[in-house]
C-alpha cells in the first residue's frame, strides 16, 4: 500500500473508531449537550431500530464508508481495487485544492453565476444543468439522512458523543465519495466545491434537528437499502456496494403508496403492504450508464433502464433483485434475518457482471458492515 493509500486509510478509520468502544458506556443523560443528544427522545429510533435483521442489522458506520465512500465503484470500467487505488493525487486536487482554492474551480466552470444556476439553486431546468438536483436528493438529504443513523447506532451501542461521530463518519464517507469519483485528477473542479464545502455540510447541520428527519421518516418512510458491500478474493476487489435510500409516499390509498429508490439514479413505482409487517415494493427507472467530466470541471451523465423488486419488513429490507446498466446486471441480496437455522445472522449476495462472470459472497451481521466474497 502507498504512503497515500495509508493517509486516506487512516483517516478514514478514525471515522469509524468510535465504533469499537462499545463496551459499557453509561446511555446519554437529559443533562447532555444538544450536540450529542437530540432534542427529542423519540427521535432515537427513527432510522436505526435495531431489529437485527434486514438491512437495519446490516447498516454500520463501515457499512457507510464503503457504499457512500465508493458510490462509483459501481460503473463500469471503475477501479475496484481500494488498496491499490490513486488516493494521492485525488487527495490533492479533488479535497485539499477545494478548499485552498474554491474561486478557482468556479471561475473555470463559468462564474459564481453558473454555479449558482446549475450547482447550488434550483433555477435551471436544462438536463444537462441539473446538478443541482443531485446535489439536493444525494448529498443534503442523502446525507442527512446518513448522519442520523449514524448518530442512532452510535447511541444505540452506547459510544460516547455518538452525534459528532456520526457526523466526522458521514464528512469522511463524502471525502471518499469525491476521492473515489476522479481518480487521476489534475484539477479540482466546481463540483467538489459545492459538495464539500456547502451540501455535505449542509447535511450535517440541517439535519442535527429532528424535524427534518422525522418528516422523512414517518411521512415518507425513508429507510437506508444500501447493498451488501464485501472484498472478494483472489481479486481483492470491492463488490455489491452502492448507498441507496427507498421512500413510500402516501397516495390516499389504504394499501398502496408510491414507491421510490434513489441512489446512483431514480427507479419509481409502488409499495404494497402484504401484512402489518411486510411490505412488496417493485420499481422502473434508470441509473447511471456512464459519468463524464469536461474541462471546466461539469460533470454529466447518462442513465439507462434499471427496475427491481423488494420485499422488507418494518421497512427494513430482506430480499433484493436488481438490473442495472451499471457493472453488476444483475444483483440478488438476502440480508441477515431471512435464512434459516445458524445462518440467520448472515447475509448472502450474488451479482453478474457485464462480462458474464458471477460474484457471490456473505456478510455477517456483527462484522460491522464488511463482507468477503469470490471473485477472479
Amino acid at each position: 500500500m502507498t504512503r497515500w493509500s495509508r493517509r486516506v486509510f487512516a483517516f478514514t478509520l478514525l471515522a469509524v473508531s468510535g465504533a469499537h468502544t462499545v463496551q459499557a458506556q453509561p446511555a446519554p443523560t437529559r443533562a447532555s449537550s444538544s450536540w450529542s443528544k437530540p432534542s427529542h427522545a423519540d427521535s432515537t429510533r427513527l432510522l436505526y431500530k435495531g431489529y437485527g435483521y434486514g438491512s437495519d442489522a446490516y447498516n454500520s458506520p463501515v457499512s457507510v464508508l464503503l457504499n457512500k465512500g465508493f458510490d462509483i465503484f459501481q460503473l463500469r470500467g471503475s477501479p475496484r481495487n481500494i488498496t491499490t487505488f490513486t488516493y494521492g493525487t485525488s487527495w490533492t486536487y479533488g479535497i485539499a485544492h477545494v478548499w485552498q482554492y474554491p474561486g478557482e474551480a468556479v471561475e473555470r466552470f463559468g462564474g459564481w453565476k453558473k454555479f449558482a444556476r446549475v450547482e447550488l439553486l434550483p433555477l435551471s431546468f436544462n438536463y444537462r444543468e441539473l446538478n443541482w438536483f443531485v446535489n439536493y436528493t444525494e448529498h443534503l438529504t442523502g446525507g442527512g439522512l446518513t448522519m442520523r443513523l449514524l448518530d442512532e447506532w452510535y447511541r444505540a451501542h452506547h459510544v460516547p458523543m455518538p452525534r459528532l461521530w456520526a457526523a466526522v463518519n458521514t464528512y469522511a464517507a463524502s471525502v471518499l465519495n469525491e476521492i473515489s469519483e476522479q481518480p487521476n485528477l489534475k484539477m479540482h473542479g466546481a463540483g467538489g466545491v459545492a459538495d464539500l464545502m456547502f451540501f455535505d455540510v449542509g447535511a450535517v447541520l440541517l439535519f442535527h434537528w429532528d424535524q427534518p428527519t422525522r418528516f422523512l421518516t414517518r411521512t415518507l418512510q425513508a429507510a437506508d437499502w444500501s447493498s451488501q458491500a464485501s472484498i472478494t478474493l483472489p481479486n481483492r476487489q470491492l463488490q455489491n456496494n452502492g448507498q441507496y435510500y427507498s421512500f413510500k409516499i402516501p397516495v390516499g390509498l389504504e394499501r398502496t403508496r408510491l414507491f421510490v429508490r434513489g441512489g446512483m439514479g431514480a427507479q419509481l413505482g409502488i409499495s404494497q403492504k402484504l401484512d402489518d409487517e411486510h411490505h412488496l415494493s417493485i420499481g422502473a427507472g434508470g441509473d447511471t450508464e456512464v459519468r463524464t467530466i469536461d474541462k471546466s470541471g461539469h460533470e454529466r451523465v447518462s442513465f439507462a433502464p434499471a427496475a427491481g423488486v423488494y420485499w422488507d419488513r418494518n421497512n427494513s429490507l430482506l430480499v433484493s433483485v436488481t438490473t442495472s446498466p451499471a457493472e453488476n446486471v444483475l444483483a440478488l441480496n438476502v440480508y441477515p434475518g431471512v435464512l434459516p437455522g445458524i445462518a440467520r445472522h448472515v447475509g448472502v449476495w450474488a451479482v453478474r457482471t457485464r462480462d458474464n462472470a458471477w460474484r457471490v459472497g456473505l456478510v455477517h451481521r456483527e462484522a460491522l458492515g464488511l463482507g468477503l466474497g469470490y471473485g477472479r
